[in-house]
């Protein structure tokens, strides 16, 4: 019976899945140590938000688009934001007074991270999605909570989210607005 139970426990826990909601906002904590060893502390708060829109074809079949928002807003070390609509990213550096502009190619696309992790704990999950492996830990409501990996450069990042707040009724489209002052440097990448 002791073996039929955690074969039972082994297999809800391998199926379960991390599921972003329509939005979030959390403060964050980031860490990132290079391959030097040398460490930068990073504190501020983030946005995100799905927008899901069904288009209709001339033929009558729907497809489904789903666009994905997010705006980091660093606080400390740094003034800056960093805004993304899925496709551009814009990182507006107070301190600097440079907008850089790039197009998305390679990054954290959370949502396909999420997609392919695997449990492995009660709280905690493994994903490797494009040869990157990510260790997950979601709070006891299963909320994001940390975020740990090793990106393409050799920097170890680790992220902690505090007071994550789900489904915010009152989501505001102001809170993914990237204010760019017009008399910053402009750099497009």
């Amino acid at each position: 019976m002791k073996k039929i139970l955690l074969i039972f426990i082994f297999t809800l826990m391998a199926s379960a899945k991390i599921e972003l909601p329509e939005n979030f906002i959390t403060d964050f904590e980031q860490t990132i140590i290079n391959d030097k060893g040398k460490k930068i502390n990073y504190s501020g708060n983030v946005a995100f938000k799905q927008v899901r829109e069904i288009l209709i074809g001339e033929d009558g079949t729907q497809k489904e688009f789903v666009s994905k928002f997010f705006k980091w807003n660093y606080k400390k070390p740094t003034d800056k934001e960093v805004c993304s609509d899925g496709v551009e990213i814009i990182v507006i550096d107070h301190d600097l007074e440079q907008v850089s502009k790039y197009l998305i190619d390679d990054g954290l696309d959370l949502e396909k991270v999420l997609k392919v992790a695997e449990q492995i704990s009660n709280r905690d999950y493994k994903a490797v999605y494009k040869d990157v492996e990510y260790l997950i830990t979601l709070n006891n409501k299963g909320e994001l909570e940390k975020i740990f990996y090793t990106d393409s450069l050799d920097n170890r990042v680790k992220i902690i989210f505090k007071n994550m707040r789900y489904d915010v009724d009152s989501f505001s489209d102001k809170l993914l607005e990237c204010d760019m002052p017009q008399d910053y440097d402009i750099i497009e990448g």
